[in-house]
């Protein structure tokens, strides 16, 4: 099969007349970069065979700049090379896409119930939900093999779609248990890819503007999303993933949003039919993304040092537009202004009012409580405390974990609470003193 494979790569590289339509692309890559702010980013087109055009652009968390050689952190961009190197322990009979999670790693048996498959988990239909807190735990150093006995969480019933990096932190743990050697290793043994060893500090958003963060390791998330390297080594793996069985294959499930998912890619038709494959991975401060159009042999690879949850459509947005412009297909970016900015402005408005608004009632503490005094107190603390509860359940994460991917929001978060304390600790001293004034009397 590996023979056959070769051959074919061969007549590939042979035949292969990449185009490439669009405009100038170093003024596209800096236009993005501009627009959002990008403190660094790195964009190519390749072939099986070259790099056809290569933009470097900014500078890294610690002000050099960005070079061929500067690393990277892919984000979920590491799914479609786990499922290659599950692909490659397939290919050598090692493990097999049938077989049941639970067979080849026990450790899963409370997680899953014993019909999920392997197949199941690259193509996130084994009912896993995406639980945030059991992942991105920075510093840690444990096998994913080790964490999978101490995940609290447990599957749904599976078959349908339902995007969950938990999924790719089990198939690190079935290569780990399966080769009794580190991820990474069998990684760079099946595809190539020999992850950066450390990256400088990323960016997130505060407030519009780029503030670094210390973007952490997560040993047990290389799977999902914690491998790393420079545009050169992700340039040369998504050259290599143009002819790679794996991310050509046509195992794939629907998503229910108008693609397919298949081995770490997105599978989607564009409006000329071509077939484009994509994925888009981001951690805390990093963002990239890739696309594989393999009948035009190209492919095509964008990475930045900037990443805050609540920008996501926008860097997606603005990433897929470089693509498209490749093919000669114009796709509008979305708008500069989009729900980051909204969300901050009406959240700065609102913690605004709520400085006034206790600002008045500590100058007039002495002044007579009012009739509704008791009233405005209880709403002040109901609403601190739905703030405190409803925030990180529509968020999907605590406010540790919130804390990395929108610091601005976060701290926003605080001092709301912290003026709704003090206008119901004013009121309540204003009631108090006017209780025992009268009292005395």
């Amino acid at each position: 099969m590996r023979i056959v494979h070769a051959l074919l790569t061969v007549a590939a590289l042979l035949t292969a007349s990449p185009t490439v339509s669009g405009g100038d692309t170093a003024s596209d890559v800096g236009v993005v970069a501009e627009e959002l702010g990008l403190p660094g980013a790195a964009f190519r087109v390749v072939s099986e065979r070259e790099v056809i055009e290569n933009i470097e652009y900014g500078v890294d968390g610690d002000g050099a700049s960005i070079d061929d050689g500067t690393p990277f952190v892919w984000g979920s961009v590491s799914k479609s090379v786990t499922a290659a190197t599950v692909y490659g322990l397939v290919e050598q009979h090692r493990l097999g896409l049938d077989a049941s999670v639970n067979s080849v790693l026990p450790e899963s048996n409370s997680i899953l119930p014993g019909n999920v498959t392997i197949d199941d988990l690259i193509h996130h239909t084994s009912g896993l939900p995406h639980d945030v807190v059991q992942l991105d735990v920075w510093g840690r150093t444990q096998r994913a093999l080790d964490v999978v006995p101490t995940l609290e969480v447990s599957a749904d019933d599976r078959g349908t779609f339902e995007y969950s990096s938990l999924n790719y932190l089990l198939l690190q743990a079935i290569v780990e248990k399966t080769t009794a050697k580190p991820f990474a290793d069998v990684a760079a043994r099946e595809t190539g890819v020999h992850t950066a060893g450390a990256v400088a500090p990323g960016h997130v958003p505060f407030f519009t503007f780029p503030r670094r963060i210390d973007t952490g390791t997560d040993a047990a998330g290389l799977g999902y999303g914690y491998l790393g390297g420079s545009i050169d080594e992700l340039s040369r793996y998504a050259s290599r993933q143009l002819t790679a069985a794996a991310s050509n294959s046509s195992d794939t499930v629907p998503t229910g949003s108008g693609t397919a998912y298949g081995f770490g890619w997105y599978v989607e038709t564009l409006p000329d039919g071509t077939e484009m494959r994509w994925h888009s991975g981001a951690v805390p401060g990093y963002f990239t993304h890739v696309a594989l159009i393999p009948e035009r042999h190209l492919a095509v690879v964008f990475a930045t040092n900037r990443y805050g949850e609540l920008e996501a459509d926008k860097l997606a947005s603005a990433a897929r537009s470089l693509v498209l412009a490749r093919l000669g297909i114009d796709e509008p970016r979305a708008s500069s202004f989009g729900f980051y900015e909204a969300t901050l402005i009406a959240s700065s408005l609102f913690a605004t009012l709520l400085a006034i608004c206790a600002t008045r009632i500590l100058l007039h503490l002495g002044a007579a409580p009012g009739r509704w005094v008791r009233t405005r107190i209880l709403i002040a603390l109901a609403a601190g405390a739905a703030l405190y509860f409803t925030l990180p359940a529509s968020a999907g994460a605590p406010i540790s974990i919130l804390t990395r991917w929108a610091p601005d929001v976060a701290l926003l978060f605080w001092i709301v609470l912290a003026e709704l304390f003090v206008i119901a600790a004013a009121l309540a001293a204003r009631l108090s003193s006017r209780q025992w004034t009268t009292a005395y009397v």
